[in-house]
């Protein structure tokens, strides 16, 4: 009985380290937008985000003092301090614009850099309506991998290690004029045996 309970117990913790593993690490990180007559940034969102799916714990609306000027949006690197982030119009904060934060997350779920987009809200008839004050979407944009090299094929170079050069692709001509010379001798003798 004592090694039925002790199987239970590994099949159990196993389970639950394995579980762990597998719930991914939840992080939080504040964006700010810095108008580029301003100072200093002003914290637009916080947000928690992972590798896959983000959610939006608060936000602060921003109103630019003028929506003729670039504002910096972006966030602090909490390594090393530095900023990241984008520039867009000042005009994409105004109310009847749809707001979205996009979070560009490496491999490892860590964020490198956001993006920021603004469309206009269209309503009923095509006709543009004032969303509410505070509308603002979060996605997360995993990096994507580049091509991948072709493994195993050989490279054959020359003694000398260079490259071998290409060789020129003959026209059609070039390859059969032996043949296309044949057939016209061919047909020279033969209408020239039937002229006798």
């Amino acid at each position: 009985m004592r090694s039925h309970s002790h199987i239970a117990i590994g099949l159990v913790v196993g389970f639950l380290a394995s579980l762990s593993l597998a719930v991914e690490r939840q992080r939080t990180v504040d964006i700010f937008a810095w108008p580029l007559s301003a100072s200093t940034s002003s914290l637009l969102a916080k947000v928690s985000y992972n590798s896959s799916a983000a959610t939006l714990d608060s936000y602060k609306s921003f109103s630019p003092s003028r929506y003729d000027e670039v504002v910096r949006v972006g966030f602090h690197h909490a390594s090393s301090g530095s900023w990241s982030g984008i520039s867009t119009s000042a005009s994409n904060f105004a109310n009847g614009k749809d707001r979205t934060l996009q979070l560009h997350v490496n491999t490892d779920g860590e964020l490198y850099h956001v993006g920021f987009k603004a469309s206009a809200v269209s309503g009923s008839h095509g006709k543009t309506k004032d969303s509410k004050k505070g509308d603002l979407t979060v996605e997360v944009v995993p990096v994507k991998k580049g091509p991948a090299p072709q493994l195993n094929k050989p490279v054959v170079v020359n003694p000398d290690g260079s490259l071998p050069e290409k060789v020129e692709e003959k026209s059609f001509f070039q390859k059969y004029w032996w043949v296309i010379a044949g057939f016209l001798l061919l047909q020279v003798v033969m209408g020239s045996s039937k002229g006798e």
